[in-house]
């Protein structure tokens, strides 16, 4: 396709908004012929806010809760409530008439795909072109991989090929009337995975910025579909080539031991305790110590440790939402001599800033350190290798899993004053990773994802109690995929895929 029918056709998409079953989609300025260069494509493949809004899946993996009760049981935000309350009853379908996450997905493949179909034409050098060529694959792979993973049902191996996913498109669109084709999950499965092999031959060992990707994503990315499809020995072999290109760009875990001995000798020696307690003779202060963590300590968004970094509604996210008490209980008492995790004190309130939140749930209390929601850290390389070790059962990869938790740990809590974790079995060496996985991954788009998964290998019931009230959520829960918002049902083919 021409550089000017690529222009074309996004100048009429955009012209015919709602028209076409992937709507929503558009490349901005309209009417302008913008793609005549390299450079002019490269700038495809950045966003002034690269927002992947899962949030309302939070509250479905029960990681977020709300500052108001009442609230929340009042249905004042519908989607919050039926992800808390689990209500099946709820129709999700009718109500979602259309979707941030789909919308911004979609749009953001539109341009990728426009750079993958024009970017060869355009004037410019062969470098920028098998750079552009590279990162727009892999980057439309995963917004395909979002796609998959909150629109169509989990990945089964026993089904995946006769499983209504989503619209799959390879090209820019060749006429205004011309519909994507919804294709099944497997399908969808082998899309992105071709599109991450044919990318990372050619990412660049650093990229321009954290919002671009280099191949230390592409290949962690490429671990992370991996484990996703069950493919465990493939997973520990690519996250083996992920830690070591790292290593060569310069990525690294953040150990938040550094702050730690910065400020923590401070407080003791002006009298104050290392951690908010609560206790008569520090009343007042508890608040003055706890900003010393929350405000002071920062965390930045191109930190070497952000392989990519990524919004989630916007760049303050999750800030402030409330996190359970669930959640909060894998810490352990996070103030006493044996077990302070600085992920715990950086990021959360010690006590609740509104007695009307839930009993027991606590806000994520720090806009310093930059959570990264929806992008990927470095740390999720070292859980995959635990995770695959672990499943392997023998005692000799049962240590290999603790000791990759063992390197994640050692940079989150403080050395010396925590208890190190031990197994001596594959389904308590599988707990723990994945208790892991929470306590580093919780408020990101990992909670839900991983919900999927885990609930539909082991075909596993979750339970939890709100006021005394028990609720579950079995492993076949329409809420585990969210509805197609209605504006692309109308404008497509689309087979609804959830309620």
């Amino acid at each position: 396709m021409k550089t000017k029918n690529i222009i074309l056709s996004c100048t009429l998409l955009g012209t015919l908004a709602l028209q076409s079953c992937d709507s929503y989609l558009d490349i901005e300025p309209k009417g302008q012929a913008l793609l005549n260069t390299t450079e002019d494509y490269l700038g495809l493949l950045e966003d002034v806010s690269p927002n992947y809004d899962i949030s309302d899946s939070w509250y479905i993996c029960n990681e977020a809760s709300w500052r108001q009760l009442e609230e929340l049981k009042s249905y004042t935000y519908p989607m919050k409530s039926v992800g808390y309350f689990w209500d099946e009853s709820f129709d999700r379908a009718n109500y979602t008439i259309s979707s941030d996450l789909y919308n911004e997905c979609y749009n953001r493949i539109t341009k990728y795909n426009a750079l993958i179909d024009g970017i060869n034409e355009a004037k410019g050098s062969e470098e920028d072109k098998l750079l552009g060529m590279a990162q727009a694959k892999l980057m439309r792979a995963y917004n395909y991989f979002f796609l998959v993973n909150t629109f169509a049902k989990p990945y089964d191996p026993a089904t995946v090929y006769e499983t209504n996913g989503i619209i799959v498109r390879e090209h820019m669109f060749s006429s205004i009337e011309d519909k994507g084709v919804q294709q099944s999950v497997g399908y969808t499965y082998d899309f992105i995975q071709k599109d991450i092999e044919d990318a990372i031959a050619g990412l660049p060992h650093n990229a321009t910025n954290v919002y671009r990707p280099d191949r230390t994503l592409g290949l962690a990315f490429k671990a992370k579909v991996q484990l996703f499809r069950r493919q465990y020995d493939d997973c520990i072999q690519t996250c083996e080539e992920a830690l070591q290109e790292a290593k060569e760009a310069g990525h690294k875990l953040w150990d938040m031991n550094t702050e730690y001995k910065q400020y923590a000798p401070a407080l003791k020696q002006m009298g104050y305790p290392e951690y908010a307690i609560d206790e008569p003779q520090y009343a007042g202060l508890n608040d003055q110590i706890e900003s010393i963590w929350k405000q002071r300590v920062t965390h930045a968004y191109n930190d070497p440790e952000q392989l990519i970094y990524l919004f989630c509604t916007n760049q303050g996210d999750p800030y402030p939402m409330y996190v359970t008490k669930s959640v909060l209980d894998l810490f352990g008492n996070t103030v006493a001599e044996k077990n302070i995790d600085l992920r715990y004190r950086y990021c959360i309130r010690y006590k609740a800033q509104h007695a009307t939140a839930p009993e027991g749930d606590q806000d994520f209390a720090t806009l310093s350190i930059k959570w990264n929601p929806c992008g990927m850290r470095l740390s999720e390389v070292y859980l995959m290798l635990a995770e695959c070790y672990a499943r392997k059962g023998d005692a000799q990869s049962i240590q290999k899993a603790m000791d990759y938790l063992e390197q994640l740990r050692a940079c989150r809590l403080v050395k010396g004053k925590y208890e190190h974790l031990t197994a001596n079995d594959k389904n308590t060496a599988l707990r723990l990773v994945r208790e892991e996985r929470k306590r580093e991954l919780f408020l990101t788009c990992n909670g839900f994802f991983d919900m999927r998964r885990f609930m539909t290998e082991f075909n596993e019931t979750e339970s939890k109690t709100i006021e005394g009230k028990t609720y579950t959520l079995k492993p076949d829960s329409h809420l585990l995929t969210f509805p197609f918002p209605l504006k692309a049902i109308q404008t497509s083919d689309l087979t609804q895929n959830s309620k």
